[in-house]
C-alpha cells in the first residue's frame, strides 16, 4: 500500500497505560456474516463528510489514515472516530502506519521521524562504507528504513524499531484514543531489497535466512512494544506475503498480530487468483488464518469494476469460505470510498459449518450460514449447475436482476469464476453465540 521527540520507553508504557484504562477495546463479539471490511487511505481522506461517515459506518472494520495534527475539514481525527463509532458502535478503526520506507527530506508533520533516521543513521545501506541508502522497493522517492534491532542505539537506549514504534504512539495514538488499534503496512515474511541488514558490512541479498530473520525481529519487537504501550487495542499487518505460493509462514509471526489486509487477492496481476489461480489463492488464505491470533481481524481485499458484479460476487464468495472481512477497491478509486453492493444488504448470520476444505458438487464449493448459503465457482471450473438440495431464495436486487432476481431455486448456474450467495425461505436454528474476544496485552 504501498513529530514530537519521544519520551523513554519506561516512562512511555506508565503514561500509555494510564491512557488505556478508559479507552481500551472492550469484549469483542465477531459480526454476523458477511463481514465487512475498508481500506480507506487514498483519496482527500475527507473523514468529515457526514455522508463518507455514514458509508464508513456501515463497515464493521476499516483502516484510514492519519499524520500528526490532521484534522479533515477542521476536525480532529478522534472527533471523527468518535462520530464513526457513535452511527456503529461495534465499528473497528485503525490507523496507518509504516516502517518500512521513507523520504529523506520533507517539511510535512513528519519530519521530526525522518529527521531522527537520518541523524542516527537508521537507513538501510549497502554496506558500512556506503553513505547513501537503498531506495525502497516501491519507489516513490522513498527509501529503506533499517527497521531491525541491530541498528545503533540512541542516548535513551533505542534502536530504530523501539524509538519508531513509541513515535507513532505518541503522535497517532495518544491523540486519537478512540482508534481500535494500528495497522502496520509491509510487514514481510522476508526483505525486498539487499542491503546491510545486520550491520556487520556484509551485503545480504533479500532471500538470504539472515536478512529475514534481521527483519523479522523488527516487526516482532514491533509489535511487542506495541502491545505493551497500547494495551486493550488490537494489532493488525499487512499480510500480503504470508504464506505465498509454496512458502511457509515465518515462525516468529505466529500469533503475533490480531489480523490484518490480505490485499488485492483478486483482480491485479499480481494478485494470488491472477497467478496462481483460485486454489492458491485459498491455500494462502487459510495459512494466514491459522496463524493470527482471535479474533482474526482479517481482511480479504480485492480490485476491480465496481459494475463487474459477476466478479465482485466471485471474490465475495471465495472470502465467505472462510471468516475474513470482505473489502472491495475500485480500481479506478483506488482505497477511496466504500463501494456498495446488493449482496451486502443480505443477512447470512451466523456460520453453521467450519470452512470447507474441499468441492462440495462439481467443483463448486459450498458453505452454510444460519439465514443462507454462498456458493463459489472456481477459476478453470467451467460453467455448472448444482441442485442445492432444497429452496432457496436470490437476492431481490437492482445491480444485476438477471441473476439476483428475487426467485426461488432448487438448482443454480454458475459460469466459470462466479459465485453466489443465496437466502433460506426460514433460516436455521442459529448456534450458541461465540465467547466475546478482548484485545490481549501480551
Amino acid at each position: 500500500m504501498s513529530r514530537h521527540p519521544v519520551i523513554g520507553l519506561s516512562a512511555a508504557v506508565a503514561a500509555v497505560a494510564a491512557l488505556a484504562v478508559a479507552t481500551s477495546a472492550g469484549a469483542f463479539t465477531p459480526p454476523p456474516f458477511p463481514r465487512l471490511g475498508g481500506i480507506e487511505i487514498g483519496g482527500p481522506a475527507n473523514y468529515n463528510d457526514t455522508t463518507y461517515q455514514d458509508n464508513l459506518a456501515k463497515l464493521s472494520l476499516m483502516i484510514l489514515k492519519y499524520t500528526p495534527g490532521y484534522a479533515p475539514g477542521g476536525e480532529s481525527m478522534d472527533s471523527i472516530i468518535a462520530a464513526i463509532k457513535a452511527k456503529n458502535p461495534d465499528a473497528l478503526v485503525f490507523l496507518y502506519t509504516n516502517a518500512d520506507g521513507q523520504t529523506l527530506t520533507g517539511t510535512d508533520t513528519r519530519a521530526p521521524l525522518r529527521e531522527k533516521i537520518n541523524a542516527m543513521k537508521w537507513w538501510l545501506y549497502p554496506s558500512a562504507s556506503t553513505a547513501d541508502p537503498v531506495p525502497s522497493f516501491f519507489g516513490h522517492g522513498e527509501y529503506t528504513i533499517n527497521n531491525t534491532p541491530y541498528t545503533q542505539k540512541d542516548s535513551d537506549g533505542n534502536d530504530s524499531i523501539d524509538w519508531i514504534t513509541q513515535w507513532y504512539v505518541n503522535n497517532y495514538y495518544k491523540p486519537n484514543p478512540a482508534i481500535d488499534g494500528f495497522f502496520m503496512d509491509n510487514v514481510f515474511a522476508q526483505p525486498k531489497v539487499a542491503g546491510d541488514w545486520t550491520r556487520d558490512g556484509v551485503l545480504l541479498q533479500p532471500t538470504a535466512s539472515k536478512a529475514a530473520a534481521a527483519l523479522e525481529a523488527g516487526y516482532e519487537r514491533w509489535f511487542q512494544l506495541t502491545r505493551q504501550l497500547m494495551p486493550g487495542k488490537y494489532q493488525i499487518a499487512n499480510l500480503g506475503s504470508w504464506g505465498r505460493g509454496n512458502t511457509s509462514i515465518p515462525g516468529g509471526y505466529q500469533d503475533m498480530v490480531d489480523g490484518g489486509v490480505l490485499e488485492a487477492m483478486i483482480g491485479e496481476s499480481y494478485s494470488v487468483e491472477s497467478w496462481g489461480g483460485w486454489q492458491e489463492m485459498m491455500t494462502q488464505y487459510d495459512k494466514v488464518m491459522q496463524v493470527v491470533r482471535s479474533p482474526k481481524l482479517v481482511i480479504f481485499n480485492q480490485w476491480g469494476s465496481p459494475t463487474d458484479y459477476q466478479s465482485f460476487r466471485y471474490g465475495l464468495a471465495s472470502c465467505l469460505m472462510n471468516n475474513a472481512y470482505y473489502s472491495f477497491t475500485s480500481s479506478s478509486a483506488g482505497y477511496d470510498g466504500v463501494v456498495w453492493f446488493d449482496e451486502y444488504d443480505a443477512q447470512l448470520g451466523d456460520t453453521i459449518s467450519i470452512p470447507p476444505t474441499s468441492a462440495w458438487q462439481k467443483g463448486v464449493w459450498r458453505r452454510d450460514f444460519a439465514d443462507g448459503i454462498a456458493l463459489v465457482n472456481p477459476k478453470g471450473n467451467g460453467p455448472q449447475t448444482v441442485s442445492l438440495g432444497g429452496s432457496f431464495v436470490k437476492i431481490k436486487g437492482t445491480q444485476d436482476p438477471a441473476v439476483n432476481d428475487g426467485a426461488t431455486v432448487t438448482s443454480v448456474t454458475l459460469q466459470d469464476r462466479d459465485g453466489i450467495i443465496l437466502l433460506r425461505q426460514s433460516p436455521l436454528e442459529r448456534p450458541k453465540a461465540p465467547t466475546a474476544v478482548s484485545a490481549g496485552t501480551g
